[in-house]
């Protein structure tokens, strides 16, 4: 798929979050369907955070050239994800620490201005892309190796791979409120 088709892809999933925002009361974006879940505020905290803080971060040291490894490889959990083009149908779980754990937003507007935000630095991004030598690359700590065009993808799987958790929540939401 060529970058502008993710660019696309991303743009459509993205703008389906933010229109999905006004659904909620602030009190059900931040609800925990349980002790040990993300409330769909910290879902969508994550997906900034980390799109902003480590994927966003990669690809501009693809760009300058601070790269971990010319040569360094995908993991096989990479290689499968990058090959199937989407995360497996399973649900992760990352260490349970204040570090990892996204806080609850304190209104929807940041929110709102956090993914506006990522969607015009992704539409910055890939005009600039095809400059990028495919050789740059950073590690992933899961993934292994990855370019500034396989960062620039994998943005868009993460945001399609959340989906699912906000299925299950707002599922979730609709039984409390009943």
């Amino acid at each position: 798929m060529d970058t502008k088709e993710i660019l696309k892809r991303f743009e459509q999933v993205a703008t389906y979050y933010i229109e999905e925002l006004s659904k909620y009361s602030l009190d059900e974006f931040t609800r925990k369907p349980s002790e040990d879940e993300w409330s769909l505020g910290q879902m969508y905290n994550h997906l900034i955070k980390v799109t902003l803080l480590l994927h966003l971060k990669a690809i501009k040291q693809c760009v300058n050239g601070t790269t971990s490894s010319d040569d360094g490889e995908k993991t096989e959990i990479g290689e499968s994800i990058f090959k199937e083009g989407t995360f497996p149908p399973i649900r992760l779980k990352g260490p349970d620490t204040p570090d990892f754990t996204p806080p609850n937003p304190t209104g929807k507007e940041e929110v709102k201005e956090g993914l506006l935000q990522i969607i015009e630095k992704m539409q910055e991004i890939e005009r600039k892309l095809s400059d990028i030598p495919a050789s740059h690359k950073v590690q992933h700590r899961r993934m292994g190796y990855l370019n500034a065009e396989e960062y620039f993808q994998l943005i868009e799987m993460h945001f399609r791979h959340h989906l699912r958790q906000k299925e299950r929540i707002d599922q979730f939401l609709l039984k409390v409120s009943k």
